[in-house]
């Protein structure tokens, strides 16, 4: 009695063409030829992809499809094979959350959270102090020879006019109230902290009496 398998590789054979070359020229998986010629249907896909690749590979050979599909189904059997993936045990292994996994998900948790701690900090140390001012505006014109200089800095911050130290309040606040030349005065505002670059503005103010 013919069998389904023999005859496939004793065709495949016969016009001396290769696994390799049948699989590349029909586009279909060399391993899954090898099954079929062997019968080993387990490592088969569904039913319905495999009566494809069977019609697909009997035209390939010179074959009768309707026979070559007549004999699978005679020694293939469905029941037993069609859902074996729904029976097959799934690995779930790799998804189980154990004591140990918990703890090293923790431990990297705390590593990622100083890693991020320690770059605001050096990113807090070594930029430049935030320094707003609320007066005066830039480029003014005043008759009284004094002017109010006034803002806010950060925390830990010192401020400096023209050189001389502004006392800050613990909320960052200064207030200086500086003597003014005749004609045009340029004012430097410098603020500093700790190993931070500083912050510099200037302010023109012009006195005309």
């Amino acid at each position: 009695m013919e069998k389904f398998g023999e005859i496939l590789s004793i065709q495949r054979k016969t016009k001396n063409i290769s696994l390799k070359k049948a699989a590349d020229k029909l586009l279909i998986k060399k391993e899954h030829l090898e099954a079929l010629e062997s019968e080993n249907w387990q490592n088969l896909p569904e039913a319905t992809f495999v009566k494809g690749y069977i019609t697909t590979y009997a035209q390939f050979l010179g074959l009768d499809p309707q026979k070559i599909l007549a004999l699978y189904r005679r020694e293939y059997d469905e029941a037993k094979y069609a859902k074996k993936s729904q029976h097959q045990p799934q690995d779930t292994k790799g998804h189980l959350i154990t004591p140990v996994r918990v703890r090293n998900a923790v431990f990297l948790a705390a590593i990622l959270a100083f890693i991020l701690y320690i770059a605001i900090q050096y990113s807090s140390i070594f930029s430049a102090p935030k320094l707003d001012f609320a007066q005066p505006q830039d480029d003014i014109t005043v008759s009284v020879p004094v002017v109010e200089i006034s803002g806010k800095v950060e925390k830990e911050s010192t401020v400096s006019v023209e050189g001389e130290f502004v006392p800050v309040d613990a909320d960052g606040n200064f207030s200086y109230r500086y003597n003014l030349k005749e004609g045009r005065n340029v004012i430097e505002i410098i603020a500093s902290k700790r190993l931070s670059p500083k912050s510099k503005v200037t302010r023109t103010v012009r006195l005309v009496k």
